[in-house]
């Protein structure tokens, strides 16, 4: 309201004394003075002269503009407690984050002028401001608020809450929180205490309650790379609540475009669900296509959740080439053939090895024999004979090689000291071996008293001619519920089954006297007739077969001996096996024309398909352990997963070009973050500096910060860089795991000589996860305790602001004096300037 009044600065009985003052005192001056000039006289001036007067005289009632403004309104504070926790993400179909943040919306809907004035806290292990309600999921600086904290501290947070009061108390505080907290010993007492301050404690219970039970996929342990064609173990781990003894399944799968699971990558795995934590293991073959992997658990009718029912993990394939070293043995010739307008020499080796190079991660080298004679040289690449390039000269050339395939190879082709790199480079370096069948392989090729005879997965006849031509063997596969990866010919189980069990029949095989007992695994059988004879024709007895669930045991044989026809007996025919870090097999039929013809060239779909993923799975089978060989830094963990509070041991080994353990190069670690996908990155390491460990990086935090080097120690006289790192107590997410990567990279010098990394999981099981359901009541007995309310919905919510008291004030008064004006004072300086001029024109001034 505005409005205008006189403020004289003299009282009217001044103003009437002046009145009859100035009058006397004119007359009085002008006796004295005698008459006014007559050219004075002049109305104009007398004009100018009272205008003159009239402006003074309003100057002198001093008009005033008056403004009343209304009094100020004291807005009460509201403070608002969310709840941040991780149990505030389980919920369905929607969470109990998102449920809290759909209450302040529709209250904020519902009053959109608030007569209190809000301020919002999150809490979880901690308490801290979170600014405007209204952008808690909007682009804040450091991203949307998230409930990530790995406790609920209620009461610790409303002890520190009332430290942020101002000189006067809140309205109230508003909780949202599902009542999962883990300190609730002094609730009453606290709650008391805010009844004393007149600060009552509002609650809006978040969460249903009339859910059954609770399964939640803690955690995933992967490898973070594997090679394609190889088998995988995936182990997984539960937490459930509520269901105990009833039934679940896992599931295996592979996300595709468009993040939808493609295919299963096992069959289901059915569970029987108990209470808390329990761990069960998948396994899978990788195909060039794996990337990303889900492990689910479908949902029950009436779980807490569905969100927390499936956790995704990627898996990088490993596209490093195999080198496989193939020797054959065999006396067929070398011929010529015309392949796409070109001539191209043919031999014994030629469709095993294209069986393996229609892979383009597979490197074949041939080493052959013109006629089976003479010195093993390189087949080129055109089938042209190498005669300078043979078997590998050192160590380190064989080290390059993943696999070694002998077909028809007999052991004289061999030195001694070939023999000796043999033996380490299966069991130390991990390579893979495969005998194939043949007259001059096995105990036919004088190999049963070679020292690699230890290394197959079979048990040889010394002195028997073992290799048994003509006769037509008929291969019998084993095929379990889950056949080995050699026969994993086509994806559709069914159709699969029906290709290998119509697998052609071969001509001719290698007599052995059974599959050894340990580390092997019998792939095929064949029923053979006839057993073994001197080679002078006399019997041989004590002939027998192991393996496979059979055994046939006669008397003792003479040396020297050759097959007969007068026994038939399942025999194993494909044996696979392991010797130290590597891994073996033998098959006792030739894999090259004339001997199998129908395999080799007509086993597919009108050509020869299933024959090359045969020899291929073969391959990546031998080689599943042959990367960590060509590599000259090896690391590991001692365990594959960990707890709060445990301590990671890391061990690396080094080694030289040829492949020997190395004490000169210096082994430099550093640990970085290994999130899952669409989850956010830790802010720091859950990993503690060593003590006692120089730390030359400047960071002062307990912790070992994301990137930190550090050198991992040799010891006196270890072989092995080691270091112990102690993990912190507790995660510092609300997350079941966390993953990390530690990197290393092995320096001569400055010289940078290999790098490779670890992943480490690690496990954890905090409060806020161990119970599933909300904990109502609590949050209840906190309102009673403190004077405060239920909300159970956002009307209550917005009943409880609209009935907020305002304070409002004495209104606010504002004077201007209306004279204090340039356009007054203008104009007044303006008629004086005006009359002073007029008086001087006419001579009077």
């Amino acid at each position: 309201m505005s409005f205008t009044e006189f403020l004289p600065p003299l009282s009217l009985a001044a103003v009437l004394a002046l009145a009859a003052v100035v009058p006397c005192a004119v007359l009085l001056l002008r006796w004295l003075m005698g008459p006014a000039n007559a050219v004075s006289r002049r109305w104009s001036l007398w004009t100018l002269r009272g205008a003159i007067m009239l402006v003074v005289l309003l100057v002198l009632a001093n008009p005033v503009r008056v403004d009343e403004l209304p009094g100020p309104v004291e807005r009460p504070e509201m403070f608002y407690l969310l709840d941040t926790s991780a149990s505030m993400r389980l919920g369905s179909p929607e969470s109990r984050w998102q449920q809290s943040l759909a209450l302040i919306d529709q209250t904020r809907r519902l009053v959109p002028q608030s007569p209190v004035l809000p301020k919002a806290f999150r809490f979880g292990q901690r308490l801290a401001a979170i600014g405007d309600l209204s952008r808690l999921e909007a682009d804040r600086p450091m991203g949307p608020l998230m409930p990530t904290d790995a406790d609920t501290r209620l009461v610790a947070a409303l002890r520190q809450i009332s430290s942020r009061f101002g000189r006067v108390p809140p309205l109230g505080v508003v909780v949202l929180s599902d009542g999962r907290a883990h300190d609730e010993a002094d609730l009453d007492q606290l709650a008391a205490e805010f009844a004393r301050l007149k600060v009552p404690i509002h609650v809006a219970p978040i969460g249903d309650t009339t859910k059954g039970g609770d399964i939640a996929v803690a955690a995933v342990v992967a490898p973070p790379r594997a090679r394609k064609f190889t088998e995988i173990e995936v182990q997984v781990f539960l937490r459930s609540y509520g269901y105990d003894g009833k039934r679940a399944e896992v599931q295996l799968l592979e996300v595709g475009d468009g993040n939808r699971a493609d295919r299963q990558l096992a069959p289901p795995l059915p569970i029987t669900l108990q209470s808390g934590f329990q761990s069960v293991s998948l396994s899978f073959r990788t195909e060039l296509s794996t990337r990303k992997l889900r492990v689910a658990v479908p949902p029950l009718a009436d779980e807490v959740s569905s969100h927390n029912n499936q956790i995704e993990t990627e898996m990088a394939i490993d596209r490093t080439k195999l080198r496989v070293l193939y020797i054959e043995g065999s006396p067929q010739p070398f011929s010529m053939a015309q392949v796409g307008g070109q001539y191209q020499v043919r031999g014994p080796f030629t469709d095993f090895k294209q069986a393996l190079t229609e892979d383009e991660d597979i490197e074949c080298v041939v080493l052959a024999r013109r006629g089976g004679l003479g010195r093993l040289l390189r087949v080129v690449e055109n089938g042209q004979v190498d005669g300078v390039h043979g078997f590998p000269a050192t160590v380190a050339e064989l080290a390059a090689f993943d696999a070694i395939v002998l077909s028809n190879v007999p052991a004289d082709a061999f030195t001694d000291q070939q023999m000796d790199w043999f033996e380490s480079w299966i069991g130390q370096r991990g390579g893979g071996l495969c005998m194939i069948g043949g007259e001059n392989s096995f105990a036919s090729g004088g190999w049963a008293d070679s020292p690699l005879a230890a290394m197959l997965p079979v048990e040889m006849l010394p002195g028997v001619f073992d290799w048994q031509p003509g006769e037509a063997v008929q291969i019998i596969p084993e095929l379990p519920p889950a056949p080995h990866a050699l026969w994993n010919l086509v994806a559709d189980a069914k159709l699969n089954r029906q290709i290998v069990s119509g697998i052609p029949a071969v001509a001719g095989v290698n007599r052995w006297a059974g599959a050894r007992e340990n580390l092997t695994t019998v792939l095929a059988t064949a029923t053979l007739s006839g057993g073994p004879v001197a080679q002078d024709g006399s019997a041989n007895e004590g002939f027998r077969v192991q393996g496979s669930g059979f055994s046939i045991q006669e008397s003792a044989q003479p040396a020297g001996t050759r097959p007969t026809d007068n026994l038939s007996m399942a025999s194993p025919i494909i044996v696979a096996g392991r010797y130290g870090r590597g891994r073996t097999a033998a098959l006792a039929f030739a894999i090259s024309s004339p001997h199998a013809d129908e395999l080799v060239q007509r086993w597919g779909s009108g050509d020869n398909r299933y024959y090359g993923k045969l020899c291929r799975n073969l391959v990546y089978w031998l080689t599943e352990n042959s990367a960590i060989g060509r590599r000259r830094l090896v690391a590991g963990a001692d365990k594959r997963f960990y707890r709060p509070g445990e301590t990671i041991a890391i061990q690396a080994t080094t080694y030289d070009e040829s492949a020997a353990p190395t004490n000169d190069y210096r082994v430099v670690a550093m640990v970085e973050p290994h999130a899952a996908p669409g989850e956010a990155e830790p802010e720091t390491s859950p990993l503690r500096w060593p003590s006692g460990m120089p730390r030359t990086s400047g960071e002062e935090e307990p912790n070992i910060v994301w990137g930190e080097e550090f050198d991992l120690p040799l010891g006196d006289g270890a072989k092995n860089h080691s270091i112990e790192l102690p993990l912190a107590d507790v995660l510092s997410s609300g997350a079941s795991s966390q993953s990390l990567r530690v990197e290393l990279t092995a320096y001569e010098d400055l010289t940078q000589i290999d790098s490779t990394s670890l992943d480490i999981q690690v496990l954890h099981d905090p409060f806020e996860q161990q119970n599933p359901f909300p904990n109502h009541p609590l949050l209840e007995r906190l309102a009673a305790g403190s004077g405060g309310r239920v909300l159970h919905s956002a009307d209550d919510l917005a009943e409880l602001l609209r009935d907020a008291p305002v304070d409002v004030g004495p209104p606010i008064i504002r004077r201007a004096p209306l004279w204090s004006n340039v356009w007054i004072w203008g104009l007044l300086i303006g008629l004086l300037t005006i009359e002073w001029c007029w008086r001087r024109k006419l001579g009077l001034a």
